[in-house]
């Protein structure tokens, strides 16, 4: 395991609120795990929240490289034991956090095999931790499908479900026979919304602002970037800057419900 804190994160921090794991799960490639991810360390970054990044995806380690020297983090391999147990050590380390994990493409059956011990390990701390499943889908039927047998094998490990829809892959089209249609169709979702789930509309940004957002050596948060002095070296035009700012609205509108209101399943 690599891990970083930065230098105003070194002090000790003494036990307090309970600490919230979202972990950002899909099962495939290609959905915007990472992008989701790096939009809720945002989100709750700039909530004024103590945020902490755990990446999981060591082939390409977006989110943590987005927030590098700004938050603590950690880069593991959870397809191993040894990477499982990395993880349990950060969050114990990390008390009273939001941490954020970031998972890498078909992981479902290492999160089978393990969500079961790490749920107990986590039961057993003297502080509470939530966690929460943040999946991640695209318009594909096998979207559906994954999460089904996720949510069946796994999910009672989770206090909250939130299924992101990513807007990128419709077009920003979230009407109930859009693209999504599968999913807003399917047994499942009334399933998990019964028991306090929420669907979410990820919004999609637009193309030329991913373009110098994700520049090596430029990128840096949402927030910062969109800001017109801590995003100087983005370089955005003012109609980019305003596209961006435009986002983070849309996007603290759709994430704010999931943060407003703790439900517990039944």
């Amino acid at each position: 395991m690599s891990s970083k804190t930065p230098p105003a994160k070194i002090a000790g921090n003494a036990p307090e609120a309970t600490t919230k794991m979202l972990i950002v799960l899909g099962d495939k490639g290609g959905v915007g795990k990472s992008m989701v991810a790096q939009a809720l360390a945002d989100y709750c970054k700039a909530k004024g929240e103590k945020v902490a990044i755990i990446e999981t995806d060591t082939r390409n380690p977006d989110v943590s490289r987005m927030f590098d020297g700004l938050v603590p983090y950690a880069q593991t391999n959870v397809r191993s034991e040894n990477g499982w147990m990395d993880v349990m050590d950060f969050v114990t380390k990390h008390q009273g956090y939001t941490i954020i994990m970031n998972t890498p493409a078909g992981i479902g059956e290492y999160m089978k095999n393990d969500m079961a011990s790490f749920a107990i390990f986590l039961e057993a701390q003297p502080q509470p931790v939530e966690l929460e499943m943040w999946w991640t889908m695209n318009v594909q039927h096998d979207s559906v499908n994954l999460l089904n047998e996720a949510y069946k094998s796994y999910g009672k490990y989770f206090k909250r479900v939130r299924v992101v829809c990513n807007l990128h892959f419709s077009n920003g089209d979230k009407s109930e026979h859009g693209p999504f249609f599968l999913w807003h169709e399917s047994p499942l979702r009334g399933e998990i919304e019964r028991k306090g789930g929420l669907t979410i509309q990820f919004p999609g940004l637009h193309l030329r602002v991913v373009s110098k957002l994700f520049v090596p050596g430029v990128i840096m948060p949402f927030s910062d970037a969109a800001d017109g002095t801590l995003g100087e070296d983005v370089r955005l035009e003012i109609s980019e800057r305003w596209k961006l700012n435009q986002w983070l609205g849309e996007v603290k509108e759709v994430f704010g419900p999931a943060f407003e209101v703790a439900v517990v399943p039944a």
